[in-house]
């Protein structure tokens, strides 16, 4: 039986993801996961891949109050009403409508970046998921990659789950699977860069996860990529079928 084991989200996009209990998976991913993200003066989004060290800071949204702390223990809370609306360069070669959102992250998140740095939001419900609104791993697929215990933030996927064969989830594109109350359809798998190599603390490389998942299964991908087809909640526990 496979069962969801961890799930992970983040009110900002590329900082540290927070595990929690449960969530509501609604049709256009979970509400409020990375809805915000850093945007620097090229007019893209500041990822993991181009800033690692923004893995280190830590986001939390409680009635319209977003708090970033920095590694430092900077911390810094605002509202979060909306400015200027822009098109922003995203992930994946998207692009998104967005909004500058006015406030006093500004300068402490440029000193942190050593760039200057702007908050923004994305404009419509999508949230700031790169692609499709849902991504899934199998722990017994990052234990194949033989690397010992690592932590799988890295990975930076939405639910994580425990029993089933070491990459399992890869015979899932094209079909949908049901994840405690909620559908998706499983869309393909999920490409992996740089920001795997990298711990999730420290944001310094530690362990060779690409040349590992090419030696594990002859590419450097793992867990997968969905789309939500029944909106619902999910809890850890929850068991996932193959529908």
């Amino acid at each position: 039986m496979i069962t969801v084991s961890h799930l992970l989200q983040t009110p900002v996009k590329s900082l540290a993801m927070s595990e929690v209990a449960q969530f509501e998976l609604g049709p256009d991913g979970v509400v409020g996961d990375r809805r915000f993200f850093l945007l620097g003066d090229d007019g893209r989004s500041l990822n993991a891949a181009r800033r690692l060290p923004l893995c280190q800071a830590t986001a939390t949204l409680r009635d319209g109050q977003l708090t970033i702390v920095l590694p430092d223990g900077t911390s810094v809370t605002g509202p979060t009403e909306v400015g200027e609306r822009l098109t922003v360069g995203w992930d994946m070669k998207l692009e998104i409508d967005a909004y500058v959102v006015p406030g006093p992250w500004r300068e402490a998140l440029s000193e942190f970046a050593r760039e200057p740095v702007r908050l923004a939001r994305v404009a419509d419900e999508r949230g700031g998921w790169s692609g499709f609104s849902v991504s899934l791993i199998g722990t017994p697929s990052i234990d194949a990659l033989g690397l010992g215990p690592i932590d799988s933030r890295r990975f930076r996927m939405l639910i994580q789950t425990a029993g089933g064969a070491p990459f399992v989830e890869d015979g899932w594109v094209g079909c949908d699977v049901r994840v405690g109350g909620a559908v998706i359809h499983v869309d393909e798998t999920c490409a992996r860069c740089a920001v795997t190599t990298c711990d999730p603390d420290s944001g310094e490389r530690d362990v060779d996860t690409l040349r590992a998942m090419i030696e594990a299964k002859g590419a450097a991908d793992l867990g997968i990529y969905g789309s939500v087809v029944e909106p619902g909640l999910v809890r850890v526990g929850d068991t996932v079928e193959l529908l």
